[in-house]
C-alpha cells in the first residue's frame, strides 16, 4: 500500500468528507517533485516522468498531536501540464533551470479511516 501524506486546510478536508471535493491538486516544483513523480527511461530511450504509484492519501489538518486525520482512497493519479492559450506548455525558471509548469491531480475515492474528526 503506497500512502502519500499531505497537509490540508480544514475547509477542504470538510469538502472531501462531504463528497463535494472529488479531486486534490498539488503543484509540482523542484523541491517537492520526488514526493509526486518518478523518472524512467521510455521505450524510445528518452527520460520521461510518471506519477508515483499512490493508493491512498493521508490528510492531516494542523500539527498538534490530536489533529484531524483522514485516509482517502486514490482512484487515479495524473500529471497535468499547464498550457497557454495557444496550447504551448508554460515554463518557469528556478535557480537557473527551466521547468514545465505542472500539477498532480488525484481523483479521490472512499474514506478509508477518520481520526479526531
Amino acid at each position: 500500500m503506497n500512502v502519500l501524506t499531505l497537509q490540508i486546510k480544514r475547509e477542504f478536508l470538510d469538502k472531501i468528507l462531504s463528497g463535494k471535493k472529488k479531486e486534490e491538486f498539488r503543484e509540482i516544483r523542484p523541491n517537492n517533485s520526488k514526493k509526486y513523480i518518478e523518472y524512467f527511461m521510455a521505450d524510445d530511450g528518452e527520460e520521461d516522468v510518471r506519477p508515483k504509484d499512490v493508493n491512498r492519501i493521508q490528510f492531516f489538518n494542523g500539527y498538534k498531536a490530536d489533529r484531524p486525520e483522514v485516509i482517502i482512497e486514490v482512484k487515479k493519479s495524473e500529471i497535468e501540464y499547464i498550457i497557454d492559450e495557444d496550447g504551448n506548455p508554460i515554463e518557469y525558471e528556478e535557480n537557473g533551470e527551466f521547468y514545465m509548469t505542472a500539477q498532480m491531480v488525484y481523483t479521490l475515492g472512499k474514506v478509508v479511516s477518520k481520526k479526531n474528526i
